[in-house]
């Protein structure tokens, strides 16, 4: 068991690499030993290319080891055709005689048919062995299919004595205020490459001009979604909001339909309090900058204690799970 959990913690680590590209395919990494050594690894690197298992048997340079190997996986491989052949087939085809998964698939007509179809092709089949951390690195793409909308992040940054935002009454410029250093600007950048939505709402739009890009990191450009008072426009397209859902549900009902499996919001005090009053939110990320201010507009609370706080530069961040939602 030890050595199944040290290589499937592999697994994570370089499932981890594809996050920001994979999207909205899970994160997946695989490992192939033989006789307890890696002879091949692979993940999933970009979203429509091949699978992580495959890059894993195409990285083996003696393919006749395959034959007497082990391969390990974070989430149960895929037995369906999509944008890619069935990685089931080709561990079959490989001759791959023994198979060991973190965690399931959660699709419904998928979990568990990726296991049987190894197991009645005589492949040995070990599975859901370290279930919670496979499950939270893949949290996004659990929370799309099970609960049917994108993982929520709240993301704000406030000043030492709690303020978000300067007070705002008309006669200032359309402008931005930078609260935090330069480390944390990036950090923020980079959280926004691994999203595939950024959300914020009309008065954010107006008074900040934000550009809502990742101009401090190297990385890509998450979907830019702007919610007005009655409709939401994404990537530059509008939707009107159904009557009969709340606000709350016309988001994320049009943001589920346009398969968008994560979104980080970066809102106004009014925007975030939507979701934290709903309690529609998976995460929140609180960036405190080493200054104060005399007056402005509070940032939310949240009645909770932060999991992790990491101190950068005399500025913090705060990393928050919404424990009242669980898979």
């Amino acid at each position: 068991m030890e050595k199944d959990i040290f290589f499937l913690e592999r697994c994570l680590q370089l499932a981890q690499l594809g996050l920001g590209n994979a999207q909205p395919n899970p994160l997946v990494g695989a490992v192939i030993t033989y006789e307890g050594k890696i002879i091949g690894e692979g993940w999933h690197q970009q979203f429509g290319q091949a699978h992580a298992e495959i890059n894993a048997i195409q990285s083996v340079k003696n393919r006749e080891l395959l034959k007497k190997s082990t391969l390990y996986v974070n989430l149960e491989p895929c037995s369906h055709y999509g944008k890619t052949s069935p990685c089931t087939e080709e561990i079959i085809r490989q001759g791959i005689p023994k198979v060991v998964i973190g965690t399931l698939d959660p699709f419904e007509n998928s979990k568990g048919r990726g296991v049987r179809q190894l197991q009645d092709a005589g492949i040995e089949v070990k599975h859901s062995i370290i279930p919670e951390k496979c499950l939270f690195l893949n949290r996004r793409f659990f929370t799309f299919h099970e609960k049917k909308r994108p993982y929520i992040i709240l993301k704000w940054a406030k000043t030492k004595n709690g303020f978000m935002d300067i007070k705002r009454d008309g006669g200032q410029k359309k402008t931005s205020y930078w609260i935090t250093n330069n480390e944390l600007r990036t950090l923020a950048h980079q959280w926004r490459s691994e999203e595939e939505a950024i959300l914020i709402g009309y008065n954010t739009l107006v008074n900040d001009t934000p550009q809502l890009t990742t101009r401090f990191f190297s990385g890509k450009n998450p979907i830019p979604v702007i919610v007005y008072r009655d409709k939401i426009e994404i990537n530059n397209e509008s939707f009107t909001f159904v009557r009969e859902k709340s606000k709350i549900e016309n988001i994320l009902y049009f943001l589920y339909q346009q398969n968008i499996t994560s979104v980080i919001v970066e809102g106004g005090c009014k925007t975030l309090n939507m979701f934290i009053e709903t309690n529609i939110w998976d995460e929140a990320r609180v960036l405190t900058g080493n200054i104060s201010w005399k007056e402005g507009m509070y940032a939310p609370t949240l009645p909770l204690t932060p999991h992790k706080e990491v101190n950068i530069n005399h500025n913090t961040v705060q990393y928050f799970y919404n424990q009242e939602i669980n898979f």
